[in-house]
């Protein structure tokens, strides 16, 4: 059984949707808080790290389900 970590540096997506997410998810919510103003780049830059965060855990649990059946 290989280890989080392993599998983190394995999948270069996760780390590219986990950079996402935090720098620009992180911004939008400082922005709005700070100047009550949305910002659109923002808020989809970090919707689109979710999304490939969610497509990569997806991934491996569709394929660690199908190695134990």
């Amino acid at each position: 059984m290989e280890s989080k970590m392993s599998w983190c540096i394995k999948n270069p997506s996760f780390y590219l949707g986990a950079v996402l997410f935090l720098i620009f998810g992180s911004q939008c919510v400082m922005g709005y808080i700070k100047e009550h103003q949305f910002y659109v780049l923002e808020s989809i830059l970090s919707i689109i790290g979710v999304f490939m965060i969610v497509l990569t855990v997806k991934q491996k649990l569709a394929h660690h389900s199908s190695k134990s059946t």
